[in-house]
Parts: structure tokens; sequence; C-alpha cells
């Protein structure tokens, strides 16, 4: 079974920002796990740009929003026979559990969590390059020396106030990237160009690439097209090149 590298070049600045968090949420359940005294940062740090994001924007609305959009696109397709019925049902009782409560909730996501002094004191003197050191902030120091039980504790208090936004931009993005299937391409001498049909709500490209390849994507989209330009770069040292042979790949064009 061949393996493939995927890339993704969403075409909007809500896919965008929902990637991003997206990104977030893998990088704290990953060392929240792990747990040991170098991850504990790691997963404080990503906290802390997850709040960045739910108090700089109202991310909540904009969340909301995309669930109400795909809810009701999804709605229609319940008329149609070769659908799944039984799945489609289950999406839409999930779609409208999470609405629910999004909508229940009050106030701005994370506000239990911006009252913990230690994480804001950790956030502080996150604008200092490099680590946090016992002499920056004992307190932390003395925190991370804590069984490591207590901290994961801690850790997932913080955490928890997003749970259900991670659960909504997971079902988000899983609707968006199964909306569609792939479709065998070639780039010629590594560079493919198409046409986006403005009868779509397209959100997502999606690029699978055989990992035996030596080349990657660089995707450029705008409103009416998108170009795919297959790159190389065997030396960091040097400027990337475009790959001059042909490249067969897998494109999905997501869009619900």
């Amino acid at each position: 079974m061949t393996d493939y590298l995927t890339y993704e070049q969403p075409l909007n600045e809500r896919i965008r920002t929902f990637l991003r968090l997206e990104s977030l949420f893998k990088q704290f359940k990953f060392h929240v796990k792990h747990g040991s005294t170098w991850d504990n940062p790691i997963a404080i740090d990503a906290i802390t740009d997850i709040l960045s994001f739910t108090t700089r924007s109202d991310i909540k609305l904009e969340v909301l929003k995309e669930l109400e959009r795909q809810h009701s696109r999804l709605e229609r397709l319940a008329k149609r026979p070769q659908i799944d019925q039984s799945q489609l049902s289950s999406l839409l009782g999930k779609q409208t559990e999470l609405i629910g409560k999004l909508q229940s909730s009050t106030g701005q996501l994370g506000q239990e969590t911006q009252s913990a002094e230690l994480l804001n004191a950790v956030r502080q003197k996150n604008s200092v390059p490099g680590p946090i050191c016992d002499f920056d902030l004992p307190a932390f120091h003395f925190w991370l020396t804590r069984a490591e039980t207590t901290r994961r504790e801690h850790l997932q208090q913080w955490y928890s106030p997003f749970t259900v936004l991670e659960e909504a931009i997971t079902t988000i993005l899983d609707v968006l990237r199964n909306s569609s299937d792939d479709t065998e391409e070639t780039a010629a001498k590594g560079f493919f160009q198409k046409v986006i049909d403005t009868n779509q709500a397209v959100q997502l490209v999606h690029i699978a690439v055989p990992a035996t390849h030596e080349c990657y994507p660089e995707i450029s989209a705008g409103k009416h097209r998108f170009s795919v330009r297959f790159m190389v770069n065997p030396n960091p040292y040097t400027r990337p090149e475009q790959f001059l042979e042909d490249v067969d790949f897998r494109l999905r064009i997501c869009s619900v």
C-alpha cells in the first residue's frame, strides 16, 4: 500500500482559523499525554495560543455560523435516495447537539482559564525569547516539580472550556474533508492548474502525494482558480526550485 503525505490549502479565513486551532488541539493532546516536564510547557503554549484566538475574535460565533450552514446544506441531502440516511441522521443530530451546546455557553470561551494566575504569568513570560527559567518564574518552576497526575489535572482543567470548541471544529473539518472523493491528477512538469466551479462553495483544496516522491506542492488559490507547483529542495541552504518532471497526485476539492 502506498503511503501518502497530505497538504491542505484553505480558501477562506474561517477555515484557515479552524485548521490552526485543530493543530493546537492536537499539540495539546500529544504533550499532555506524555506528561513530562518538557512536554508540559508545550501543552501550556497550546492553551495560551487557543486563548489568543478566543479573546481576539468571536470564534464561537464563527463556529456556530459554519455548523448551521453545514447543517442546512446536509438537511437538503436527506431527500436523495442514494444517501445513507442512518449516517446522515446521526451527523445531523451531532451538529444539532453541538449548536445547542455553543448557544447555551455564556460569555467568551475560556473565561475560566483566563482567571488562572499561573497560566497568565506564563503567558507574559512567553513574550521573552527562550524558555522560562526558574529565575524568571519560580512559581512555574515549583509547579513543574508537582506530581505528574497533579499537573495533568491542572492542564485538563485549563483546557476543559475548549472541549466543545474542539469537538465542533473537528466535526466541521471532518464533514468538509469527506465532502468529495479523490481524483487522480498529473502535474505536467511539476505544474497543475484548475478552474474552481463558482456554483460550489469550495473551502479547501486537499492534495495527497506519494511519500516516495522527492517533491512537495505549493498551492496558490483564488476565487476562480487554483494552481499547484511542485517544488524540490534537497539542500535547505538553497532556494527551492520547481520540479520539472510529471507528478502524479490525488486531488480533493472540498465543498459543502
